[in-house]
């Protein structure tokens, strides 16, 4: 697992907002359980927007001062402290845990005191699919392209190659601007921004090696200057009804 350095975990009640909303997408019969969770019956995998429900297998290790707790209320905790606001290669970023499906164990083994469970359970994992439209937030625009928030999440470029053509960077103003019709349509920053996902990007951290090899900004890789990001969406806007909402928003009727 790695740790998403930027974008912290802000937005849990947007995240359970999500879950609820997949529960009920997926014909829940649904009583709150001990851990605060959906139980549901649907398909593994299915997707609602940019969330999956993802099924999972870990073996959980309940310290001594825990075991005093019932085992899904223990099982839960050290979950969500292992998995929430984490990447999971390949998969996605873990925002709740929607459910405990089965605990088996509760093996004590000799000079430990702790107990080990083996744990069935499900995640509401964000990973959109490719084609997918979504609307964000502009944070910041560089030479390198377009940076957009979901609130929740931040690592969401949008590369100078993938806006809207004709554009071009005004270094005074620091932002891009696309040349339309004679008119100059600048991208502001805070401005609501629709895009669409191009590719999904789950990087590995460098090498101590790497970085001693490293040029350029790839040396201030995992500083503070240019965080590491584990899970990458790559963005596009050159397309009609993509781009600011603004831009194509139904003019005011006239009286």
């Amino acid at each position: 697992l790695a740790h998403r350095r930027r974008g912290q975990c802000t937005h849990a009640a947007t995240w359970q907002g999500a879950a609820n909303r997949l529960c009920e997408s997926v014909a829940c019969d649904c009583g709150r359980t001990r851990g605060g969770k959906h139980s549901v019956e649907g398909e593994e995998g299915r997707t609602l927007a940019m969330f999956i429900l993802s099924s999972v297998e870990d073996d959980v290790r309940v310290k001594p001062e825990d075991l005093s707790k019932h085992p899904l209320d223990a099982v839960t905790d050290v979950l969500e402290r292992q998995y929430l606001d984490k990447v999971l290669p390949g998969l996605g970023l873990a925002v709740t845990l929607y459910d405990v499906q089965s605990i088996e164990g509760g093996f004590i083994y000799p000079n430990d005191g702790a107990a080990y469970f083996k744990v069935r359970f499900r995640l509401v994992v964000f990973r959109p699919f490719v084609g997918e439209v979504l609307v964000g937030q502009l944070k910041s625009c560089s030479r390198e392209g377009l940076r957009v928030s979901l609130g929740f999440f931040d690592d969401i470029l949008v590369p100078d190659y993938m806006l809207q053509d004709p554009s071009f960077f005004e270094e005074a103003e620091r932002l891009w601007v696309w040349k339309f019709d004679g008119n100059n349509m600048y991208m502001d920053l805070g401005e609501t921004v629709r895009f669409k996902v191009h590719a999904l990007r789950f990087n590995t951290p460098p090498t101590p090696q790497e970085q001693a090899n490293a040029t350029g900004d790839d040396r201030l890789i995992g500083s503070a200057a240019k965080p590491f990001s584990p899970f990458e969406v790559v963005g596009e806007i050159n397309g009609d009804g993509l781009g600011l909402v603004s831009w194509w928003a139904a003019p005011p009727d006239e009286e």
